[in-house]
C-alpha cells in the first residue's frame, strides 16, 4: 500500500512540474507577443505622426447630405456643394391679360445654378461663400457671403457680410426645401439679402429663436457694395410651442418687423412672380416716401403627413408728415404626403428643413407594394397681393393666385416639382386685367 501511495505521489508531482513548465512557456510566449505588438504599435504611431508636420491635423471626409470634411477634434469643419434648379413654363392667358401685359411665351430657364463653401475655424469662426452663376441680367451674383463668430455669451452669434434678412417663414426657408416652386406673393415686401451685420440666438431647448439684422441698401452684384444711405433694421422672433419627440407633429409661430429709410426719398414694390420665366406684372412704380415699416405674422402646423401654413404682411409707407399708404398680402397653404412622410422643422432657426423620403427612388424595388417610389406630396396655396392705396396715391394693382402642386422627392437631394397656377389681375384703378394660367415644371438637385 505504501508503495502505491509513493507511486501516485510521484506521478502527481511529475504532472504538476509539466504543467508549471508549460505555463511558464505560454507566459513567456505571451509576453514576447505583447512586446512585439507594442513595438509594432509604436512604429505605426511614429509613422502616423510623420505624415503631418507641426500643427497639421488629420482630415476626415464623409458624405451626409453633402460633401463634408472635419478634423478628428472637430476644431475645423468644411462643406462644399451647390444646387441646380431648371424650370420649364407653359402659359395661356385671357384676351384682356394679353392686351394689358402681352403674350407670354413658353420657355425654360435655369432658375438657380449655385456653388458654395462653408466651414468652421477653431470651433468659433464660421464662414459662407455662395454664388449664383445664373443671376439673369446681373450675371454672377453674391448670395450668402459672410463671416461669423459663434458662442458669444448672451448674444449667441454674430454675423457680418451679405446674407438673408430675418423675416417671413417662406422667405428664410431655403429654396431647396420650399413646398412650391416659387415663394408666395407676400415675398413682394421682403428684400431677401443685403449687406450688414446681425446678432441671433436661441433659447428654451431651441424652442425659441430671435435675430436682429442691421443693414445698408446694396445690390447682389459684386463688387457694387457701395455703402450709402441710412441704416435699416429687421428683426424676427419665432418659436415652437409644441414639438414632438419624433418631429412628426409641431407648431410654429413667428413675427417680424422691418424699418427702412427710403433710398433717395422713393420706394418701389414689384409684385412677386409665380415663375421667373415671365416678367413682373404689377408694381407700384416710384412712390415718393421718407420711410416705411413692414410687419409680418407667420404660423405653421404639422400633423404627421398633413401640414398647414400661412402668413400675413402689411407695409406702411410714410410719404410725408400727414400721408401714409398701406399695402398688404397674405397666403394660406396646405400639403399632404400621400406616402406618409412629414415636413421637417428646425426650432433652432425657425425654418423648414430638408425633406426625407422613407425610401429613396429605385428602379429595382417593388413599386406595387410601395417600395422604392420616393416621396409624393400634394399641395395647394391661395394668395392675394394688394399694392393699392388710392387715398395715398398708390395704384400698383392687385393679384390673386391659386396654386396646385405635386412634388416627387426621389431622395433627400433631388426632386421633380409641378405647379399649376391660376392668377387673376386687377389694375390700380379697379379695371379687370385678365387671367394667366401657368404650368411650371422644375428639375432640382443639390449636393
Amino acid at each position: 500500500m505504501e508503495k502505491i501511495i509513493k507511486k501516485v505521489f510521484s506521478l502527481v508531482l511529475v504532472i504538476s512540474l509539466f504543467n508549471w513548465f508549460g505555463s511558464f512557456k505560454v507566459e513567456a510566449q505571451g509576453s514576447r507577443k505583447i512586446e512585439s505588438l507594442e513595438k509594432r504599435l509604436e512604429t505605426l504611431e511614429k509613422k502616423e505622426k510623420s505624415r503631418y508636420k507641426k500643427e497639421e491635423k488629420e482630415i476626415l471626409t464623409y458624405y451626409k447630405n453633402g460633401f463634408k470634411m472635419r478634423t478628428r477634434d472637430n476644431q475645423f469643419r468644411a462643406q462644399v456643394g451647390g444646387r441646380i434648379m431648371h424650370d420649364w413654363g407653359f402659359f395661356s392667358e385671357s384676351g384682356s391679360f394679353r392686351s394689358t401685359f402681352g403674350h407670354q411665351e413658353n420657355g425654360a430657364r435655369f432658375r438657380r445654378v449655385r456653388f458654395f463653401m462653408a466651414g468652421l475655424l477653431h470651433t468659433k469662426i464660421k464662414y459662407m461663400f455662395d454664388i449664383d452663376v445664373d443671376g439673369g441680367a446681373d450675371g454672377v451674383v453674391f448670395k450668402d457671403m459672410y463671416i461669423g463668430i459663434t458662442r458669444i455669451p448672451i448674444l449667441g452669434n454674430f454675423q457680418v457680410g451679405h446674407f438673408k434678412r430675418p423675416a417671413s417663414l417662406d422667405s428664410v426657408t431655403s429654396s431647396k426645401y420650399l413646398t412650391f416652386i416659387e415663394r408666395s406673393l407676400t415675398n413682394t415686401f421682403f428684400k431677401t439679402r443685403n449687406t450688414g451685420f446681425a446678432f441671433f440666438n436661441h433659447a428654451f431647448s431651441e424652442s425659441l429663436n430671435w435675430s436682429v439684422f442691421i443693414n445698408k441698401e446694396t445690390s447682389e452684384r459684386p463688387p457694387d457694395f457701395q455703402i450709402d444711405g441710412d441704416w435699416n433694421i429687421t428683426s424676427r422672433i419665432s418659436g415652437s410651442p409644441y414639438y414632438s419627440v419624433d418631429g412628426k407633429t409641431w407648431i410654429h409661430l413667428g413675427a417680424s418687423w422691418s424699418y427702412e429709410k427710403a433710398t433717395d426719398n422713393q420706394v418701389i414694390f414689384k409684385g412677386a412672380r409665380d415663375t421667373e420665366i415671365t416678367s413682373t406684372f404689377i408694381t407700384t412704380g416710384v412712390v415718393p416716401a421718407r420711410e416705411f415699416n413692414i410687419i409680418g405674422l407667420e404660423t405653421a402646423i404639422n400633423w404627421y403627413q398633413f401640414s398647414l401654413q400661412g402668413e400675413y404682411v402689411i407695409a406702411d409707407v410714410k410719404k410725408d408728415e400727414g400721408t401714409n399708404g398701406q399695402m398688404d398680402g397674405f397666403y394660406v397653404q396646405g400639403s399632404w404626403y400621400i406616402t406618409g412622410e412629414n415636413r421637417r422643422y428646425s426650432g433652432k432657426k425657425g425654418v423648414i428643413v430638408r425633406f426625407k423620403p422613407k425610401e429613396n427612388f429605385d428602379w429595382n424595388k417593388n413599386w406595387s407594394e410601395g417600395h422604392g417610389t420616393g416621396a409624393l406630396q400634394l399641395a395647394v396655396r391661395y394668395a392675394e397681393l394688394d399694392l393699392n392705396d388710392r387715398s395715398a396715391g398708390i395704384t400698383g394693382g392687385e393679384q390673386k393666385s391659386l396654386t396646385l402642386g405635386v412634388n416627387w422627392e426621389l431622395n433627400p437631394m433631388s426632386r421633380l416639382m409641378y405647379n399649376y397656377i391660376h392668377s387673376d389681375f386687377t389694375s390700380g384703378t379697379g379695371t379687370d386685367n385678365g387671367t394667366l394660367n401657368s404650368n411650371i415644371i422644375r428639375f432640382q438637385v443639390d449636393w
